[in-house]
């Protein structure tokens, strides 16, 4: 069966799961306008989620609720294409879920949570937060957050292939050029490229980061950039790293078919061995490995010409739950929440996935991660290289990446007419044009 099959059969068998009544007797939460009250019976809530973050272990999460209190969560899964249009259009029209499942703070770029989002500052579980920052604007929380970070971004590489050719993970830019040689001569793919434009993106989100060579940097920057106090071509960094992807075109790096095949082939690719690498990160290699129990997969930091200092691209959000205003089971989903934050149930959420929980006392079963995550983690993090990517600083223009800058970054290679300077130029329209219209300081 294939990826796609496999998510199919997830969405298909969380429907079955949140639309069955289990008769347990126990207390439920019915709705009463916005703020529900305790009452006898079952209560049935509605949300909705991206098809890549419907993870097996919040399917767990909302078995157990069924069971347990005679609480159900009919998930809508969408698909992540999407996803933000539709969330927007709920959103603006009042007809939002109870609960939206998204990306914590990168949600808060889609809608403003002080308009939209039910405050949790008060809840009795953020006290037991490790990271309350990832869904924190303005001193309140907004999110109900798995993870205090979703790791790292790196090379994902199917282990198979590089022993079957005696490869060595690379260290330097020139050694990574070798084993791409010998993978060619070979017939192997050397890297997996989809249609799918967040994963191209990947390259330049990271690389920025790393480029600029510190946090510090990256914000000294962006607030320049996004207070129309410069230009993106000011910082001749960020051509440097798209130019160097381009390059790889060149090389022979990707496949050559990367404006038509989809993520989910190019994943059986990878775990297959027709390809031996994909450049992604920690929560994706995780994904894979769920789905496909027997790959032998592994993960390395890249070596780039662009960062002298061999640093490590850290992601700064995770995987979370708000609640519209506009819900009319707020109370209901407060519960959710509450017996959510204990272990009995978030263990689950970890039990198949290991991962970096943000609430206290709950199991991330990191032993459970390839013992290259552990050792890249404890290596970079605990000398202190490391450096956020570059999404998490430009949150302001979020709304720009999926429709402009990521698609600048899949079409470059074919138009050949444009580097790394003329992309971040036409991409500098579309943000002063997006900054104006918005009234942002420095823009209007």
């Amino acid at each position: 069966m294939n990826f796609c099959k496999k998510l199919l059969c997830v969405a298909i068998s969380m429907v079955f799961v949140t639309a069955s009544m289990y008769g347990c007797g126990s207390q439920g939460v019915a709705s009463s306008g916005g703020n529900a009250s305790q009452a006898e019976g079952p209560v049935e809530l509605s949300a909705m989620v991206m098809q890549s973050r419907n993870y097996t272990g919040l399917q767990k999460m909302v078995a157990k609720l069924a069971e347990d209190e005679d609480i159900t969560i009919d998930f809508q899964v969408i698909p992540d294409d999407q996803f933000d249009n539709i969330l927007k259009m709920k959103v603006n029209s009042g007809e939002a879920p109870d609960i939206i499942a998204y990306n914590f703070p990168h949600l808060f770029a889609q809608i403003d949570p002080e308009e939209y989002l039910v405050p949790l500052t008060n809840e009795e579980w953020t006290s037991k937060l490790k990271n309350p920052g990832t869904s924190t604007r303005n001193g309140e929380i907004y999110g109900f957050t798995f993870q205090e970070s979703d790791g790292f971004q790196g090379m994902i590489y199917n282990v198979d292939v590089f022993e079957q050719f005696n490869l060595k993970v690379p260290k330097t830019v020139e050694e990574l050029d070798q084993i791409v040689g010998t993978l060619l001569d070979n017939g192997i793919t050397p890297i997996a490229l989809p249609s799918d434009n967040w994963v191209p993106q990947i390259w330049m989100t990271s690389g920025f980061s790393r480029a600029l060579g510190s946090d510090e940097a990256c914000e000294e920057a962006t607030n320049k950039i996004l207070t129309n106090q410069a230009v993106f071509n000011d910082y001749p960094e960020f051509a440097m790293v798209i130019d160097d992807y381009l390059k790889m075109f060149d090389k022979g790096y990707f496949n050559s078919d990367y404006l038509t095949v989809d993520y989910d082939t190019v994943l059986d690719r990878l775990v297959t061995g027709e390809t031996a690498m994909l450049y992604g990160a920690t929560s994706i290699l995780n994904t894979i490995q769920s789905s496909y129990p027997d790959a032998n997969l592994e993960m390395f930091n890249p070596p780039v010409s662009y960062d002298q200092k061999d640093l490590l691209s850290t992601c700064y959000y995770s995987f979370g739950l708000g609640i519209p205003k506009t819900s009319k089971n707020i109370d209901a989903v407060k519960k959710v929440f509450q017996l959510w934050s204990t272990p009995e149930y978030c263990d689950l959420f970890f039990e198949d996935q290991p991962g970096f929980p943000n609430l206290e006392g709950v199991n991330g079963n990191q032993q459970l991660f390839s013992s290259s995550v552990n050792e890249i983690y404890e290596d970079y993090v605990g000398s202190g290289r490391t450096v956020t990517e570059m999404n998490e600083h430009w949150g302001t223009i979020q709304p720009l990446f999926a429709t402009k800058l990521w698609v600048y970054y899949l079409e470059a290679p074919s138009k050949g007419n444009m580097d790394g300077k003329a992309i971040l130029e036409r991409f500098q329209e579309d943000v002063a044009q997006y900054m104006t219209e918005k009234k942002a300081e420095g823009w209007s």
